[in-house]
C-alpha cells in the first residue's frame, strides 16, 4: 500500500480548497475517487474540475443517514479522508449551544460516522485523515469553539488508531493555507492581511492547497504510521 493505485479513496468535503485538492492528487496518483459536499453547485463544479470518472455525493457530513450515500455502492474502501470542518466565531457569552455541536458534529461526529459506515468494507491496510486546525493549539478569543473541535479531532485520531489498528488513523493539522476561503474573507488584500502572521513563520509564506494535499496522499500510503498529528504550518507552532 506504499501507493494509490488502484485504491478506493473518500474524501468528505471534498468539493473545494484542501479536499478538492486531495482528490486531485490522489486521482494523478491513480485513486478512483468519492468526494462529498454540501453544497451542490460547488459539487457540481468541484467533480467537473476532476473529470467524469469521479464520484459526487452532495451530503451534509455530520448528517450520518446523508453520508451512507458516499460508501453505498464501494465494494471496497482502502482511505477515508475528512476535510470538512467549521470554525464558529463568537465570545464565549455569546456561543449558542448549536454553534458548538455544529462545530463538534461536522469534525468529530462525522469521523464517527465515517468509521461505521467505512469499516465493513475496509482494507486492513487502509487509513483514515482526520483534520486539525491550528485552533488546538493556539486559542484565540471568540474561537474557542473551533478549538473544542479541533483538539477533540486530534484526541479522537490517537483514540482510533488504538481502537482500528491495524488500519491507521492520523490527523493533518494545516497553518495559514491559501484557500477560497481566505478570497472570500479577504479579497485582492489576502497576502497583505496575512503578512503580519506570515512574515513571522521560518517558511514565511501562505500554505497552499497542494502541500495540504501531499501531506495527507503521504498519510495515505505510508503503511508504518498511526495515530500522529502531522502539522502542515510553515513552522507556525515553533515561533
Amino acid at each position: 500500500m506504499l501507493t494509490l493505485e488502484g485504491a478506493n479513496v473518500v474524501v468528505l468535503g471534498g468539493s473545494s480548497g484542501m479536499g478538492l485538492a486531495t482528490a486531485a492528487l490522489a486521482r494523478r496518483l491513480g485513486a478512483s475517487v468519492t468526494i462529498v459536499g454540501r453544497d451542490p453547485a460547488r459539487l457540481a463544479a468541484g467533480r467537473a474540475s476532476l473529470g467524469d470518472d469521479v464520484r459526487a455525493v452532495q451530503a451534509d457530513v455530520a448528517n450520518r443517514d446523508e453520508l451512507r450515500a458516499a460508501f453505498d455502492g464501494l465494494d471496497r474502501i482502502d482511505h477515508v479522508a475528512l476535510l470538512a470542518g467549521e470554525q464558529p466565531a463568537s465570545k464565549v457569552s455569546d456561543t449558542q449551544h448549536e454553534e458548538l455541536v455544529r462545530a463538534l458534529d461536522v469534525r468529530v461526529w462525522a469521523a464517527y460516522s465515517a468509521c461505521a459506515l467505512a469499516l465493513p468494507k475496509m482494507n486492513p491496510e487502509g487509513s483514515f485523515t482526520l483534520c486539525s486546525g491550528m485552533s488546538a493549539h493556539r486559542p484565540r478569543a471568540g474561537r474557542s469553539a473551533g478549538g473544542v473541535a479541533t483538539g477533540a479531532a486530534e484526541a479522537l485520531t490517537r483514540g482510533l488508531a488504538v481502537e482500528l489498528g491495524p488500519i491507521r488513523v492520523n490527523a493533518i493539522c494545516p497553518g495559514a493555507i491559501d484557500t477560497p476561503l481566505l478570497d472570500r474573507v479577504f479579497g485582492d488584500t489576502k497576502v497583505q492581511s496575512m503578512r503580519a502572521f506570515t512574515d513571522r513563520l521560518p517558511v514565511p509564506r501562505l500554505g497552499t492547497v497542494d502541500e495540504i494535499a501531499d501531506a495527507i496522499c503521504f498519510l495515505m500510503r505510508n503503511t508504518f504510521i498511526t495515530g500522529v498529528t502531522l502539522h502542515v504550518d510553515g513552522g507556525a507552532l515553533l515561533v
